[in-house]
């Protein structure tokens, strides 16, 4: 049997209050637009009320008439929403204490400007759940982290910040530099900084960015796409284009590359040219006049 439950109850969660420890206020308020409703709502409540009770983790927060705030139950309805029901959501069994407010807008997503109605909330908790909660057993078997995830919609964010947070090891890109440097150890944070030292102009920036991820579309790349006829460099068509050889090793680019040391020699600026010297200096020193020519010269 369905039941179409009429405007007043939606405030409270709809068929949620089927639920709930209903307190009297609400079931006068809901007898006021339907009478019926509030009777089968009634005898519902004493039904449960003489079943098995349920452990006080798995007390419902909503419209359960022992915990109130000035005699009034509480249904946050953006919250209920955010998955946040039983009384156990808010409670960190690793701590034996609830959830601060930080971690609580952390798990759920609720804003900020919430602070007063959560501390509200978590006080108006009677004592005798509080301290069954303390002395459950329950194991903890979800993580905040784990939480947040269940209690969000879009959950791409934080894979995102997940990611960025702390990477535990190198990306396939980063191996590929290092197996061209041999024994010399890269140092990444200076690498991924370096571009945005040595210049302001944005374009600069954007080539050195798909430079340094590898992401430059060269014939090899775009042969094994099926994007280009030939695999070979579009310059001396005698080399597979790889990234290296576009920019250092084809004998079409040497000569800039050589000019570029006498201009530099000439300025009295003591930079060695070799593959491993190019992209050292790309990333591994402070940046300087030195760094932008470099880059500028790839470019």
């Amino acid at each position: 049997m369905e039941i179409i439950l009429p405007e007043n109850p939606k405030k409270y969660g709809d068929s949620l209050l089927f639920e709930c420890n209903i307190s009297n206020t609400i079931l006068h308020e809901i007898a006021n637009e339907n009478i019926f409703l509030s009777d089968v709502l009634s005898a519902w409540s004493d039904v449960t009320h003489n079943l098995e009770t349920k452990t006080s983790s798995k007390t419902i927060l909503w419209n359960n008439k022992d915990i109130t705030s000035n005699n009034k139950t509480f249904f946050y309805k953006y919250w209920f929403e955010r998955s946040i029901k039983y009384v156990d959501q808010l409670y960190d069994f690793r701590i034996k204490d609830f959830y601060s407010f930080d971690d609580i807008c952390y798990i759920y997503g609720i804003p900020s400007n919430n602070f007063l109605k959560y501390y509200t909330l978590i006080k108006s908790i009677p004592i005798h759940i509080k301290s069954e909660i303390n002395t459950n057993n329950t194991p903890c078997t979800q993580t905040k982290f784990v939480e947040n995830i269940l209690g969000r919609k879009n959950k791409n964010k934080i894979f995102y910040t997940l990611q960025i947070k702390n990477p535990t090891e190198n990306s396939k890109t980063q191996n590929k530099w290092q197996v061209l440097f041999g024994e010399h150890e890269l140092n990444w944070k200076h690498i991924f900084t370096m571009p945005y030292k040595a210049t302001v102009e944005s374009t600069l920036r954007n080539f050195q960015y798909k430079y340094i991820h590898r992401i430059i579309a060269t014939n090899k790349y775009l042969f094994k796409c099926k994007l280009s006829n030939s695999n070979l460099c579009d310059f001396c068509s005698e080399n597979i284009e790889t990234i290296e050889h576009l920019f250092w090793e084809c004998k079409h680019i040497q000569p800039i590359w050589n000019q570029l040391a006498i201009f530099l020699e000439q300025q009295q600026l003591n930079v060695k040219l070799s593959f491993l010297n190019i992209r050292g200096a790309r990333g591994l020193k402070a940046a300087n006049t030195p760094h932008k020519i470099l880059v500028i010269g790839a470019h």
